[in-house]
């Protein structure tokens, strides 16, 4: 493991990480192929989504990686799941913040 790759887990092992720390866990862990390792990082990561960009551009990565494998004619089945997943997630987290009231804007005078 390269000094990249250990920074975001250090920072989730000091209770530290945000939603980026724990989305490169889980593309390290997809590009390792390591299933296991890409669930655990998958929950963290959907733990501390805070807009609806970030599953999303973490399901494009993704994809790029399952549609490579697929075109090799490698299993995808779990990274498939992880990319279902992550679609519903981010779904969630657009009609949650379509649902919260507008900010009030600063009183002027």
């Amino acid at each position: 493991m390269d000094e990249y790759s250990a920074e975001p887990t250090k920072r989730a092992t000091a209770g530290q990480a945000d939603y980026w720390d724990h989305a490169t866990r889980l593309e390290l862990a997809v590009l390792a192929r390591d299933q296991a390792g890409a669930e655990a990082a998958l929950a963290e990561a959907l733990a501390h989504v805070r807009e609806p960009w970030e599953p999303e551009t973490t399901t494009r990565n993704l994809g790029l990686i399952g549609d490579t494998r697929r075109g090799r004619g490698e299993a995808t089945a779990w990274l498939d799941e992880i990319l279902k997943t992550l679609g519903e997630r981010n779904h969630e987290t657009v009609l949650e913040m379509a649902s919260r009231p507008a900010p009030t804007p600063p009183a002027s005078g």
